[in-house]
């Protein structure tokens, strides 16, 4: 399965504009950031968490340098290429005997339940949360990279998320924000949190970030 580069989420530019009106750093963000790229969809839905189980607490360049071996050395990133590559193989791409454990459990477990997927997509946030959590490996912070970049949710805000929170520090000039001060700021993004977190990331990195 292929996935192609789709069109913005149809809330995009309302999302914009409304954040604009509420949040007058992010307005300047917002309004310093090109307008081409957006939020989208680019991965099959594996390889989304695949992607988020690889890029857990490592660097964004060592993620895609990881990824590119795997790639090389066992095809796209797939099930079946996943469930028939050795641990042997998979460890010389640079991937550590936990995120293969990780990745094949997650193989086998779509293995067993074809259409696991797809019904997430009928899920609430929360409801999608728990049942990628319920996975090997699979955390808050990937459930939420799922919810983001997959299902394209509207209002998702990943607490634990370092790029997020570096950003936060800097555009609002913190030296440490808590937890609860990320909630504080990030109330008046409601109900379009996804959008201001796809901006906020662009404040230390002018890539584009997906899974």
């Amino acid at each position: 399965m292929t996935v192609k580069k789709r069109t913005k989420p149809e809330y995009w530019e309302d999302a914009k504009k409304f954040l604009r009106s509420k949040d007058s750093i992010l307005k300047s963000i917002i309004d310093n950031t090109d307008n081409f790229n957006h939020l989208q969809k680019t991965c099959t839905p594996f390889q989304t968490v695949a992607n988020a189980i690889i890029g857990q607490q490592i660097s964004i360049a060592a993620a895609e340098s990881i990824t590119k071996r795997i790639k090389k050395a066992c095809g796209v990133i797939n099930k079946d290429n996943i469930l028939r590559s050795s641990s042997v193989v998979l460890k010389k791409t640079g991937l550590s005997s936990q995120k293969i454990k990780y990745l094949k459990g997650l193989a086998n477990h779509v293995e067993k339940n074809k259409n696991f997927f797809k019904i997430l997509e009928t899920k609430s946030d929360l409801e999608v949360s728990g049942k990628l959590c319920e996975l090997y490996g699979v955390g808050v912070w990937t459930a939420e990279m799922y919810l983001i970049f997959q299902l394209l949710r509207p209002n998702v805000l990943p607490l634990g998320d370092i790029g997020l929170i570096n950003s936060i520090n800097k555009a609002y000039n913190i030296k440490n924000s808590s937890i609860d001060k990320i909630k504080k700021i990030s109330k008046c993004w409601e109900p379009y949190r996804t959008v201001a977190v796809w901006y906020m990331w662009r404040v230390i990195d002018s890539d584009i970030v997906e899974y």
